[in-house]
């Protein structure tokens, strides 16, 4: 999977910071809650809707999961540079479950058609 060479930086730095800490010790977790366990379902979502309130996107009339981000990035994977990309991006096995995030828009579909004459 790929990542942004930025997250990618702070990633290592994060792993070899994380080296220093003994609550890490033995544990394979990426992070670790304040109790010092590895993050589950219920801490996830509470962390994406603090996410998501220091962004300023409302949650009101919104169902937001971290599946949603990744649907995004499947999405935006997709239109930017095509289904074989997302598929290899989001560890699809079948080309068939990528096909999902093929979601171009109308307007995007028609001017293909009219540049193929």
């Amino acid at each position: 999977m790929s990542l942004h060479s930025r997250t990618a930086d702070l990633l290592k730095r994060w792993l070899s910071e994380r080296e220093a800490y003994p609550d890490y010790e033995g544990k394979n977790d990426l992070w670790l809650t304040r109790e010092a366990n590895g993050y589950r379902s219920h801490a996830l979502k509470y962390l994406l809707k603090r996410l998501c309130k220091l962004a300023g996107i409302e949650m009101e009339n919104r169902t937001i999961s971290w599946y949603t981000i990744r649907h995004s990035v499947g999405t935006y994977m997709t239109r930017e540079e095509g289904l074989a990309a997302a598929q290899m991006q989001l560890r699809h096995q079948s080309e068939q479950t990528t096909m999902k995030y093929d979601q171009a828009p109308i307007e995007d579909r028609r001017e293909a058609l009219d540049r193929m004459g």
